[in-house]
């Protein structure tokens, strides 16, 4: 089920999704996140740090695993998980509430990294998301998971997460297999401007990535979309 909240601007999205998102850390201790890099989600983030700040410390540290990730360093202004942590572990110095299930090692391609990567994720999470925030290309892509690569959208439970590589830059990315992604309590979809819009709008009748994830979701898609 695909259930559409429109906003006028993005802090009344960011806004609406923090508050949610709030309620479920308050609500389950140790709950865990996959998570969307780039610059769109960043201010959600911060507002829900600050949220967090606020409030009386958790149980447990929160988890919380990147959806995807380019094959740099965390100091690059690429990496998303460089951007959480300037995102997520700054408002409190004094109590970190989260816990980063990093994508990322030392072999010298994501494709080498897969199997140590697999290994850390089955260890480390649970088997299912408390929620999994995704934004997505223009291309209708998500995660790392491209157009034109139907190998990276299979559905297969065994597969925890897959290289990739963007097929414009050439780009070699490590992402969170389409399985794991909708292996999930909820999914929130975040996009913003009318040309995103309507390539959601059409995403029935066309084979998009964006297209493959509202089709075989077995949870609430929540799309949250401001001009």
């Amino acid at each position: 089920m695909v259930r559409i909240h429109e906003f006028t601007d993005f802090a009344s999205l960011s806004d609406a999704l923090s508050a949610q998102w709030l309620d479920i850390i308050k609500e389950k201790p140790g709950s865990s996140f996959a998570l969307a890099g780039g610059t769109t989600p960043a201010p959600i983030y911060r507002q829900l740090d600050a949220l967090l700040a606020a409030s009386p410390t958790p149980a447990e540290k929160i988890k919380l695993v990147a959806t995807d990730e380019r094959w740099v360093s965390d100091a690059d202004p690429q990496s998303n998980e460089g951007l959480f942590r300037q995102c997520l572990e700054t408002s409190n110095h004094d109590v970190q509430h989260w816990q980063l299930v990093s994508l990322k090692t030392p072999d010298t391609t994501p494709a080498d990294a897969v199997p140590s990567v697999s290994n850390r994720l089955a260890q480390q999470l649970p088997a299912a998301f408390d929620a999994v925030l995704l934004g997505m290309g223009a291309d209708g892509h998500v995660a790392s998971l491209f157009p034109g690569a139907p190998h990276l959208l299979v559905n297969n439970p065994a597969s925890l997460c897959v290289a990739a590589t963007n097929p414009q830059s050439g780009q070699e990315r490590i992402s969170l297999s389409l399985s794991r992604l909708l292996n999930a309590e909820r999914i929130w979809l975040v996009i913003t401007g009318r040309d995103k819009r309507q390539v959601l709008d059409s995403a029935d009748s066309n084979n998009l990535p964006v297209s493959t994830l509202l089709r075989e979701a077995t949870c609430a898609v929540d799309v949250f979309w401001s001009p």
